[in-house]
Parts: structure tokens; C-alpha cells; sequence
């Protein structure tokens, strides 16, 4: 009996060992495996070279497919991190990188997992940092935290979270309060922290929270009450449209009276060095010039006038709109109107001198 089971235990382990021996065997690679996966290597490496990393990504990951080795793994983490997926492409290097070497395997599988172990260190610190830090909770409270919608244990909140560089969500969800969200953008090698403080949730159809009878301190939201607020008279009323339509003549005519006067101070500099003592020189200066230099005085000094009058009574009654809104009540008192006098003076020997109130 003992040598039927000795006998059936041997024959049993050699039928096993002729099992894994062809289980191996239909795993190696066949010619055409290989002859697919070095075309596909040479294809995405191609890509990878003129910039198409996404084109390059899926060659290289049919490559690996096939054949599972270092050299299509170090090509795969190459392109996946020309892609920004840095996390990804670390990983990758890392699997190449601890890869068991076969006996009398090709050099450049040794070499592979040596690059890849340079491109994993490189990796990690180009790889930016998350840190997610929730207030607002009671104490002992657990929030759900996803970010990107995958849950963050609660032990691991306030570590540096790992990702990749990009726009990233983050959600979080606690009994009792109101959930939020926040959006992070990530660069390379950068560290972001992010706060985000929790709010009791509002009681659908309950009385005004902290009001008497409740059990919780439920606080609103800073400035939530703003509106329930009587506002002062007057406070945040806006200026009336005559005041704005009075500040824009004011500047327009404060502005051409601007021009007129710098035309006029030319006008007085030449007759005070061509014309002195309003005698101009009849060999530079005929009836006609002199006419047409005395028409120029006058219009300048006339319109620069006019100008500025309008526009100094146009911008006082636009400040006057602006500080001092109308009351809207019908009883009002109305304001006394104010008058403006402006008196200019322009003196000079040609043309005479124009003096006058507006």
C-alpha cells in the first residue's frame, strides 16, 4: 500500500513539473511576438522624437504587452511621462527596475533596468505634493475626502498626497454639514496646501438656526444675514443720471477749453515776438495776416472762456450729485441752487482785452 502511494506521489509531482515546464513554454514569446513588439518599438520611439507622446504611449504599451520586458517597460515610462502622468511613469520604472534578471539575458535588459532606476529617482522630485487639511469638525469626526474621486483614508489626511501635475477636485462630505469642494492646480515640484473649512449644514424647514429650542450651535455663514439688514438713508443709493450726464459736459468742455487756451498762449507768443506793442512788421505781415492772427486771438480767447465756464458749472453740479444724492421722500425740502461766478481776465495789446462774467 505504502509503495502504490509512494509511486502514485512521484508520478503525480512529474506530471506537475511537465505542467509548469509547458505553462513556461507557452509563455515565451514566439517569433512573431517579438518581430511585433521591435516594429512597435521602433514606431512609438519614432512618435516619442516628433512629439507625439500620446501616439507614442500606445505603441509602446502593445510592445510591452507582448513581451513584458525591461526595455518595452523603460520605453512605456518614458512616453507616460511625457505625457505629464508622472506618477504613472514612476511606478512603471519601478516595476522595470525591480525586475528579476534571467539567466543569460541580452545586456540591454540590464541596461534597461539601470535607466529606468535613474528615471524613477528623477521622477521622484519632479512629482508635486498635496497636503488636505479639513476644519471645521467636530472633534473625533471623520470627513470623506476624493480627490479626483478616489477616497482619501482619514489617517492619511494632512500627509503629503502625491499627483500629478494639473488641475485636480477635491470633495469632501461630513454628518451635519454642508459638503465642499475645491479645485488645486498643481505644478512640478510644488507643494500646495489646502484648507477647507466645513459649515453646518442648513435645517430644511427648521426654525432660524441659534434660535431658542435648538440643541446645536448652527452658525450661518459669514454675511448671510446682510440682506435681512435695513440699509441707512441714503447708504448705497446710486447717483442720479443727470449727475453722471453733468460730469461728462464738465469734462468735455474743461477739456476743449484746455485746447483753446494752450492755441491762445501760442497766439500770444507770436504777437509778442513778431507784433511787439501790436505793430507787426509789413514786410512778414499783410492786412490779411494780421486779420486772420487778431481773428485767431479773439475765437481762442472767447471759446476758451465759454469752455471752462460750462465745464467748472457742469463738473460742480456733477459733484454735487455725487456727494449729495436727492432724497426720494416727496417732502423733501429742495436744495437752494447755487450760482457760479467765473470772471476771467485776458489782457494784451492786440485785439483789445475781453472781460466779462458768466
Amino acid at each position: 500500500m505504502r509503495r502504490q502511494l509512494r509511486g502514485a506521489g512521484v508520478l503525480l509531482f512529474a506530471l506537475a513539473g511537465v505542467q509548469v515546464q509547458g505553462a513556461a513554454l507557452a509563455a515565451e514569446p514566439t517569433a512573431a511576438d517579438r518581430e511585433t513588439a521591435r516594429t512597435l518599438l521602433i514606431d512609438g520611439r519614432e512618435k516619442l522624437s516628433a512629439g507625439d507622446a500620446k501616439g507614442a504611449l500606445q505603441s509602446f504599451q502593445a510592445a510591452h504587452a507582448i513581451m513584458g520586458v525591461p526595455t518595452t517597460g523603460l520605453d512605456l515610462a518614458r512616453a507616460q511621462a511625457a505625457l505629464g502622468d508622472l506618477v504613472g511613469a514612476r511606478a512603471t520604472a519601478l516595476g522595470v527596475a525591480a525586475s528579476t534578471a534571467a539567466p543569460n539575458e541580452p545586456e540591454a535588459f540590464a541596461y534597461a533596468r539601470e535607466e529606468a532606476e535613474k528615471l524613477a529617482e528623477e521622477l521622484a522630485g519632479r512629482i508635486p505634493s498635496l497636503f488636505i487639511r479639513v476644519t471645521g469638525l467636530p472633534a473625533g469626526a471623520s470627513p470623506k475626502v476624493t480627490v479626483d474621486g478616489v477616497v482619501i483614508p482619514p489617517q492619511a489626511l494632512g500627509f503629503a498626497r502625491k499627483a500629478n501635475p494639473g488641475q485636480h477636485s477635491i470633495d469632501v462630505e461630513a454628518p451635519g454639514h454642508a459638503p465642499e469642494r475645491r479645485t488645486a492646480e498643481l505644478k512640478e515640484r510644488e507643494e500646495l496646501a489646502v484648507e477647507i473649512q466645513m459649515k453646518p449644514a442648513a435645517l430644511p424647514g427648521g426654525p432660524a438656526p441659534g434660535g431658542a429650542g435648538q440643541g446645536a450651535d448652527v452658525r450661518l455663514p459669514p454675511g448671510a444675514g446682510e440682506a435681512t439688514r435695513p440699509a441707512k438713508d441714503g447708504a448705497g443709493r446710486p447717483a442720479p443720471a443727470w449727475a453722471w450726464i453733468s460730469g461728462a459736459v464738465g469734462v468735455a468742455s474743461l477739456g476743449a477749453a484746455i485746447g483753446f487756451a494752450v492755441d491762445y498762449a501760442t497766439v500770444r507768443g507770436i504777437a509778442s515776438s513778431e507784433c511787439p506793442e501790436g505793430a507787426c512788421d509789413p514786410r512778414r505781415y499783410d492786412e490779411e495776416r494780421v486779420a486772420d492772427l487778431e481773428a485767431r486771438w479773439n475765437r481762442d480767447a472767447g471759446l476758451m472762456i465759454g469752455f471752462g465756464a460750462v465745464g467748472a458749472v457742469a463738473a460742480s453740479i456733477a459733484v454735487v450729485g455725487f456727494a449729495f444724492p436727492l432724497a426720494e421722500k416727496a417732502n423733501a425740502a429742495p436744495r437752494a441752487r447755487e450760482s457760479i461766478a467765473v470772471v476771467p481776465w485776458i489782457g494784451g495789446t492786440l485785439g483789445g482785452a475781453v472781460q466779462g462774467t458768466f
